[in-house]
């Protein structure tokens, strides 16, 4: 199973500033991918691990609207963006 990542819910809040959230998933030997949340701009990204006590947080690189997640390996968790 390769990664894969879902928007469970976006709140579009007021104004253009909104924030979504989701899951991501790794097979068991993968260590992250690429999350699509929708917009235009990422402000501000969090995630975490569900799956298992990681010995690494999730690093993350931010490029307009796509957030490269790089995880332990086969780690799964949750995020959540705020952007526009």
């Amino acid at each position: 199973m390769a990664f894969a990542s879902t928007v469970t819910k976006v709140d579009r809040g007021s104004g253009r500033y909104k924030k979504c959230w989701g899951t991501f998933t790794n097979g068991a030997s993968d260590t992250g991918g690429t999350i699509s949340t929708g917009f235009k701009l990422v402000d501000h990204f969090d995630a975490a691990y569900t799956s298992h006590l990681g010995s690494s947080t999730p690093k993350v690189t931010i490029s307009a609207g796509n957030v490269t997640i790089v995880t332990d390996e086969g780690a799964d968790g949750t995020w959540i963006a705020h952007g526009f």
